[in-house]
């Protein structure tokens, strides 16, 4: 193949650069804005597309996050390689801070609805005759999911102006350089001076 490696990567490699990337967070981070900018689509497409993906990081739904991107993608018609790339804000590191404070969110919205009592650990556990051992996954779930909507609904505006904004000034300057450079290719192809 064209692109393959000479050497296959040992996957304990693979599985470290996951959690600690050997080029770097920040070369990390222009690597997704620059696969940002070059998607064929409008500023907001992009933009609600990467908040998209970053909503969607909150939830406690593993392994359904590209379903959901796709999902609100298809029903707001924005753009879905953005909101796949959005995904990377839930990563390895920043997961476990998400689904704390999305669990902790969840309680007081639940509490704030009148649903407490889905969140007393023994109330049910009584009357059911069931262990808590087997209400303790409903009991930390249920909240999560809550709260990891709320906080993601809540945060999506702190999202989407950012990237839009971030998208179209490096879509601009992009354009700038493009057009510096055919400017100066076609002074030395006709020999003209400014």
């Amino acid at each position: 193949m064209l692109f393959q490696r000479r050497d296959k990567e040992q996957i304990s490699k693979k599985l470290k650069n996951l959690v600690w990337p050997t080029m770097s967070f920040r070369r990390v981070l222009d690597y997704y804005k620059h696969r940002s900018i070059r998607i064929q689509a409008s500023d907001h497409s992009i933009a609600a597309g990467l908040a998209f993906g970053c909503l969607v990081s909150w939830t406690p739904l593993f392994g359904t996050h590209l379903i959901q991107c796709i999902l609100f993608c298809w029903a707001t018609r924005t753009n879905v390689i953005a909101a796949f790339i959005g995904t990377a804000f839930g990563n390895l590191l920043t997961t476990p801070f998400l689904m704390f404070i999305a669990y902790h969110t969840g309680k007081v919205v639940l509490a704030f609805l009148g649903y407490e009592h889905l969140l007393d650990h023994h109330a049910d556990a009584v009357m059911n005759e069931v262990t808590d051992k087997n209400l303790e996954a409903p009991r930390i779930f249920l909240p999560t999911l809550v709260g990891g909507y709320t906080v993601g609904i809540l945060t999506f505006p702190l999202f989407y102006y950012p990237f839009y904004y971030m998208v179209r000034g490096a879509r601009a300057a992009r354009r700038a350089r493009i057009e510096k450079k055919v400017h100066q290719v076609a002074q030395e192809v006709t020999g003209q001076k400014e």
